[in-house]
């Protein structure tokens, strides 16, 4: 008597609990701006430093070749 006298109400909970779970997912998902997403960042690299750059020095082996 039992089974047939009371519906399913544990299914009937589950599935409401999770129609609400997906509304509220789909909420989330479309409700954050385009901007919020993950986009690759921009590399800039800096202009080089010419005033740290030590001028070459002569090569010691060079004037013994001549």
């Amino acid at each position: 008597m039992f089974p047939t006298a009371h519906p399913d109400i544990m299914g009937q909970l589950a599935d409401e609990r999770a129609a609400g779970l997906r509304a509220a997912a789909d909420r989330h998902r479309f409700g954050r701006p385009f901007l919020a997403r993950w986009r690759p960042a921009r590399v800039i690299e800096p202009a080089a430093d010419l005033s740290r750059v030590v001028p070459a020095a002569p090569h010691v082996g060079a004037d013994r070749a001549a």
